[in-house]
């Protein structure tokens, strides 16, 4: 697992400035195939972010590569299973539930209590651990100095063996030729003692004259210890303050987001409230000719021109995804359909009376040109009409059925007038006919009927001649 966390540190974590602290070999519950590790990291650079990443070694090659990541701070609750009994198992609430397996109980501990570790330095946040013993809650790890000693022993007592009765023979012979030297070494070690008892005699003498310096050094000692105590406290502080600035530089972050996000929502807001002023806006001036204009005179025809084209810009506009279901515009639609069909009405009764007062015009009868023998002209009503020619045009695209309607007047009532007029020709041609030579009539005949033949070119659509 060693080798195994070094190349991780190297090959992934190092490259994204990042220290691996707690690493636990796991597979998905129910799935014991793809085995993968979960690392407990944090960052080398302010502010620090801690992570739990999910590293997966590579189908393809004999390398690691990292493939989910979240964030502690967004971990809500550890769940050990058991904390009495060694079960692998464990659960990690992130936005959802990671159920997951560890190769060892004892790789499961040490990663939760390194969780533990990195939420009570980093985070301080409440997240509840469930089934987890005490012991893996604490901040300092349990030292094992008493069993590494005692273990040591054991294996000195087991390394230790008694000598047989051959080697006690060498060992005996050995000590019969050194015999003298044995004896030597006796006294050198007598006299060594003697000169270490007066060696402690001045070593202690020379402690109780230096007790004073002593006693200043064991209080200079408790001063730095009491300082060490006092910095550590204002680190604590520091950090905890920093913690603080962290969390309100994040909620500014958020709220800058969400005020450029209003800012932007907006601007499209201004941009379509423009749009549809801009193009779905009828004029007071508008209105009040298409409701009051006078189709009679030359300026209220115009106006009426103008109005009636506006009106028709507006309600062919093409609208924007979604403009169709606003209040507003919904009530400028029907606004113009109001409009559109109250001056359709209004031109159609207008024109009607037009028709009417043409098809019984009587200025130009045809006893007023009795000496010419001609039909009369009907130029100036011909003139009076064209003023309306645009709004004809306006009537057929959008109120066909009227303008079809208002066709069939002006053709019956024209055809009644040309009717009358032909016939009362032909009654005049008849009375300066009578009592006139064979030739003369001859003569007369062909010029009504050459006369005839050119007006009827303005009267197609009587179907008279």
């Amino acid at each position: 697992m060693t080798a195994i966390k070094h190349a991780l540190q190297r090959d992934i974590f190092t490259p994204n400035d990042e220290r691996l602290l707690g690493i636990v070999n796991v597979c998905k519950a129910g799935k014991k195939k793809k085995n993968c590790f979960l690392c407990a990291t944090v960052t080398t650079e302010r502010p620090v972010q801690v992570k739990v990443v999910k590293v997966k070694k590579s189908d393809k090659g004999d390398f690691y590569k990292r493939q989910m990541a979240w964030e502690l701070r967004d971990l809500t609750e550890v769940d050990a299973k058991d904390a009495n009994k060694e079960n692998p198992e464990f659960d990690l609430h992130f936005e959802k539930v990671y159920k997951w397996v560890a190769s060892s109980t004892a790789e499961k501990n040490s990663f939760i209590s390194c969780i533990w570790k990195l939420n009570q330095r980093y985070l301080r946040k409440k997240v509840e651990f469930v089934n987890v013993s005490s012991q893996l809650l604490e901040e300092s790890v349990p030292s094992g100095e008493s069993q590494s000693v005692t273990g040591a022993d054991e294996d000195t007592l087991d390394d230790y063996q008694e000598l047989n009765a051959r080697e006690e023979q060498d060992i005996e012979s050995m000590m019969e030729v050194c015999e003298y030297a044995i004896s030597n070494a006796e006294a050198f070690a007598e006299k060594l003692s003697s000169e270490l008892q007066v060696l402690d005699g001045a070593n202690i003498q020379s402690i109780m004259a230096s007790e004073k310096q002593v006693n200043i050094l064991m209080q200079l000692l408790d001063e730095a210890l009491a300082e060490v105590d006092t910095i550590e406290g204002k680190l604590s502080s520091y950090e905890e303050m920093l913690q603080s600035v962290k969390e309100q530089m994040d909620h500014i972050s958020q709220s800058n987001r969400l005020i450029q996000l209003s800012s932007t929502n907006n601007v499209h807001l201004l941009e379509e409230i423009e749009f549809l002023v801009n193009y779905m806006d009828l004029s007071k001036g508008h209105i009040r000719a298409l409701q009051e204009g006078d189709l009679s005179s030359p300026k209220g025809i115009e106006a009426c021109i103008n109005a009636s084209e506006a009106l028709l810009h507006c309600m062919n506009v093409a609208l924007r995804p979604g403009h169709d279901r606003l209040l507003a515009v919904k009530q400028q639609q029907l606004l113009f359909a109001e409009l559109r069909d109250a001056f359709a009405r209004r031109l159609t009764n207008h024109l009607n009376n037009v028709f009417v007062h043409q098809g019984h015009d009587q200025s130009s009868s045809l006893s007023q040109h009795s000496m010419e023998l001609m039909l009369p002209k009907h130029s100036p009503l011909h003139r009076d009409l064209l003023r309306y020619a645009k709004l004809m045009e306006w009537l057929k695209n959008t109120q066909r059925e009227k303008y079809e309607g208002l066709m069939g007047t002006y053709v019956d009532y024209m055809t009644r007038l040309y009717e009358r007029e032909i016939k009362d020709f032909f009654e005049v041609a008849k009375i300066k006919m009578t009592g006139t030579s064979k030739e003369g009539k001859k003569f007369g005949e062909v010029s009504v009927l050459l006369m005839v033949s050119d007006h009827s070119k303005l009267c197609l659509t009587c179907g008279t001649m």
